[in-house]
């Protein structure tokens, strides 16, 4: 959408009409309208914040939903090991042999 438009909603607005009306002049939405003149679109779905404590680590997990078979996965939290984290532990003179 150019300036001109831009300019064109907002007068038309200014006059007092809606903003249905002037999405049927501009062949535009309604609602295309309200976001061109700056209106928000609501989340979808907000997200949890981010735990305060870091020592634990979320995996999918495969969960048995009661019959023979698995049914899917499903988060769980795991104690974090910091002495498995890979950025600690140094690669043994056999690693870097196979690594080479």
């Amino acid at each position: 959408m150019d300036n001109s438009v831009e300019e064109i909603t907002r007068s038309l607005r200014e006059e007092g009409l809606s903003l249905r009306q002037i999405g049927e002049r501009l062949g535009l939405s309604h609602q295309a309208i309200y976001y061109r003149l700056g209106g928000k679109r609501a989340a979808l779905r907000t997200n949890p914040p981010p735990a305060a404590n870091d020592n634990k680590i979320v995996k999918m997990m495969p969960h048995n939903g009661g019959c023979s078979t698995t049914s899917g996965e499903m988060p769980v939290s795991l104690r974090r090991i910091p002495t498995m984290d890979i950025a600690e532990v140094a690669p043994s003179a056999r690693e870097l042999q196979v690594a080479a």
